[in-house]
């Protein structure tokens, strides 16, 4: 038994609409962040799988000693 129902017109009132969109918005902020963190985990889980990561020690080093050179340079 398949009822269809169209809705033509409701009335609500300003001030219960504004807060319905601020409650709308703290839950999309919310649901954002547990997507976030949920790719976060997913990123992890995958790094852990395919090895150690990316070993950027070297990288961050070797750019560090170039700013600290060229700090104390002039």
């Amino acid at each position: 038994m398949k009822e269809e129902v169209e809705v033509v017109s409701f009335k609500m009132p300003f001030w219960n609409m504004v807060w319905f969109i601020v409650k709308w918005t703290l839950a999309s902020i919310v649901a954002l962040v547990v997507l976030a963190l949920l790719l976060l985990l997913v990123m992890v889980l995958v790094s852990m799988i395919v090895g150690n990561g990316a070993d950027i020690t070297a990288t961050v080093e070797h750019y560090s000693s170039h700013f600290h050179s060229y700090q104390f340079s002039k």
